[in-house]
């Protein structure tokens, strides 16, 4: 958690679970300028002799659990991840991160199709945010910042829609 003492300011730990090399490239392109942010590298691999695809923390076919051991291991305060596999295996996700790295903070990335209910139950399921895949990168610094603040990280829309449900 990034606190403020004195001129000093802890890092932020983030790492990206994204199966699509491209997005996942860009996004940690933005986030590698970021002061304070150290992006995590996936563990028990040796970089010398691996593709960049052997270093995601998502692959096609991997089970939840197997995601959750590979985020445990590297425990970031932040992670984004892709919210593009079928509803029941991100909630599903959402709920074991929630269970066994309940200090990591998860921002979905998501794309312009992504439905408003589905990402309102992922908020409701522990998500501290939502972000568009091709959301301006300083957007996505300004959110690991606001996230590790304390903040979600929403638009104004999404904000109305939750405070609907909040109060009815």
């Amino acid at each position: 958690m990034s606190k403020l003492s004195g001129d000093t300011m802890q890092t932020v730990t983030v790492a990206i679970a994204d199966m699509d090399a491209s997005r996942r490239e860009k996004l940690e392109r933005s986030l590698q300028g970021g002061q304070g942010i150290e992006l995590l590298a996936n563990v028990g691999a040796d970089s010398s002799r691996t593709t960049p695809e052997d270093h995601a923390l998502l692959h096609g076919d991997d089970s939840i659990d197997a995601v959750v051991s590979r985020i445990a291991q590297i425990s970031p305060r932040i992670l984004f991840i892709s919210f593009d596999k079928s509803p029941e295996w991100n909630y599903g996700l959402l709920d074991a991160l929630q269970r066994k790295c309940p200090k990591t903070l998860v921002v979905l990335l998501t794309d312009p199709s992504a439905e408003e209910e589905q990402i309102l139950q992922a908020l409701a399921s522990g998500a501290r945010g939502y972000l568009n895949h091709e959301t301006d990168p300083l957007y996505f610094l300004k959110a690991v910042r606001m996230v590790d603040r304390g903040e979600i990280w929403v638009t104004r829309k999404m904000l109305g829609k939750i405070m609907d449900k909040v109060v009815h």
